[in-house]
């Protein structure tokens, strides 16, 4: 009767850690949440070409190659990261070499709409 319950509580016990491990895998792997943009993403490319982003940030295989290359980047971060970091790069990482990104208002919304738009491959 021990021998059982041993099984039964190790078997549990696995079925549990293994619901946590997939969880914690997919939540990582789990492409950037969706959220209202109010901007758009047309005018959004112009505000990027405008702001020079293309000298460091590659899309579609051209651009600069300083910055990492943001062809999926709509895939891999949401609307509230990039209000949060294209302002300031440096507020969380302070070795960042990107500079702030000089926009505000409807051009950053726009901005924002574009990257967000941005859900292609990277090549490498």
């Amino acid at each position: 009767m021990k021998r059982i319950r041993v099984v039964a509580v190790g078997l549990v016990t696995a079925v549990v850690l293994t619901g946590a491990v997939s969880a914690r895998v997919g939540a990582q792997a789990r492409p950037a949440q969706k959220s209202t943009v109010k901007g758009d993403a047309i005018n959004g490319k112009d505000v990027f070409t405008a702001q020079r982003c293309v000298l460091c940030h590659k899309i579609g295989g051209s651009g600069g190659v300083l910055g990492p290359d943001l062809s999926a980047v709509g895939t891999r971060r949401n609307a509230t990261w990039l209000y949060r970091y294209l302002p300031k790069p440096q507020a969380d990482k302070p070795e960042n070499k990107m500079p702030p990104v000089a926009v505000k208002g409807q051009d950053l919304d726009d901005l924002v709409a574009y990257l967000l738009s941005l859900k292609g491959k990277t090549r490498g």
